[in-house]
């Protein structure tokens, strides 16, 4: 059995490649009931504004890659900070991740996600 390190490494990766391939149903099952985000732009939206794209196909696929920087476990809570860089014709987008799982009915969720371009 993996440790609970290896397999939120792997699922904070696995969020990024799910919104690549606009995988609304994959990032449905991985969302806590409850989520905060809050964009590089400061908007800050609820699940089913973060979900509704990914599930109707209206999100623009893209080629990004995940890099996971820390895993802070605390019990059934994790905080795991990650670069996502998004590739892009015209240059790649950099945006630094915050994100708060939780165990929820067993399985890690996705809580709360904060992020921004680094200056």
């Amino acid at each position: 059995m993996p440790s609970d390190i290896a397999v939120l490494e792997q699922l904070n990766i696995d969020v990024g490649a799910a919104e690549d391939r606009v995988d609304g149903v994959w990032l449905d099952g991985v969302l806590a009931p409850k989520l905060a985000f809050r964009r590089a732009n400061g908007l800050i939206v609820d699940r089913g504004e973060y979900l509704t794209p990914y599930l109707n196909g209206t999100a623009p696929k893209r080629n990004s890659e995940t890099q996971v920087e820390h895993i802070h476990l605390y019990g059934d809570r994790a905080i795991v900070t990650c670069i996502v860089t998004v590739k892009n014709a015209s240059g790649d987008q950099r945006f630094h991740n915050v994100r708060l799982w939780v165990r929820h009915e067993g399985e890690w969720k996705l809580l709360g996600w904060a992020n921004e371009q680094p200056a």
